[in-house]
């Protein structure tokens, strides 16, 4: 009898069960910085978003919690959603994002997508430390969520999962030196870390994907935004030292024992589950689907 509620409990996290409702734009917290969204894409906004490179200002950072509803389970998981955008566009509505937490809170999640702090002056120093800016946001969030008893959240039950810039955010929130709550495992979609030794911080499985032909993040060692066809897109003083993508976080992992599962694709593509065209490709709903079965075995 235990066996089969314990089987009905896993199942319940990969197939939709639930109606969706979403709590929109609640506040985690306040803090300084220069801003917390921006539209990816849009030339014509790059200006004012230079302009408020000038000083940092009062901000309120954001949410959307969807929720599975009519669910009365006691203790409910938690995926913490981050976006991409280099830290420097992006929002919490992207449709991947959003689309992939309406999905997850539909099989029983607390399913989040974050607004966190953007943008960074040309220096390599405050490019480091947009990384570290948004690295505290997914925590405060955490710290919200968590002390939010009317969510139900359990706390030996917590994912993380992002695009690009919001994968390094996953990543480093889950593979973090001290006492901090247990991410048991990522959803690392062509995301990367700054050393290989991060790794040896934390437990978490880790499941990834990226293309070998990334054009915008390494995929083994190297450095963001350079490609044999497109050369340098940033200044080099940018980065001091590589990088290190999904490949080589895989094998890394392994080394280590940790649970991984990765997904080289083969169309050289940074984001691979959104089309030119603003519509989802299939890689959108094969992340989504292996997602749900990689995290239901954490159960």
């Amino acid at each position: 009898m235990c066996a089969l509620v314990s089987l009905l409990s896993v199942l319940s996290y990969t197939k939709p069960v639930y109606e969706v409702k979403v709590e929109r734009d609640v506040v985690y917290a306040h803090t300084e910085g220069y801003w917390t969204h921006a539209p990816v894409g849009d030339r014509k906004a790059f200006p004012s978003l230079v302009y408020q490179l000038r000083d940092t200002r009062p901000l309120d950072l954001d949410m959307d919690i969807y929720l599975p509803e009519g669910d009365t389970s006691a203790a409910r998981p938690l995926l913490l959603m981050m976006h991409g955008g280099s830290f420097f566009v992006g929002h919490k509505e992207e449709a991947g994002q959003a689309a992939w937490c309406e999905y997850f809170a539909s099989l029983g999640y607390v399913a989040v997508s974050i607004n966190y702090r953007l943008g960074f002056r040309p220096t390599r120093e405050d490019l480091a430390a947009a990384e570290i800016r948004a690295l505290e946001d997914a925590d405060a969030a955490l710290d919200y969520l968590l002390g939010r008893e009317d969510l139900r959240i359990d706390p030996d039950h917590l994912f993380a999962a992002g695009t690009s810039a919001g994968a390094i955010t996953a990543l480093r929130l889950a593979f973090r030196p001290g006492d901090h709550p247990r991410i048991r495992a990522v959803g690392n979609f062509w995301g990367s870390v700054h050393d290989l030794k991060v790794l040896e911080q934390g437990s978490a499985a880790i499941l990834s994907f990226q293309s070998p032909d990334d054009p915008v993040m390494p995929y083994g060692e190297g450095y963001p935004f350079r490609t044999a066809e497109r050369g340098n897109w940033v200044p080099s003083h940018w980065f001091s030292e590589p990088m290190y993508g999904t490949g080589a976080i895989y094998e890394r992992a392994k080394e280590l024992g940790l649970r991984v599962e990765h997904h080289p694709c083969p169309e050289p593509r940074h984001r691979l589950h959104i089309a030119d065209d603003g519509t989802f490709t299939e890689r959108f709903y094969e992340i989504r689907d292996r997602m749900a079965s990689f995290f239901a075995a954490e159960f």
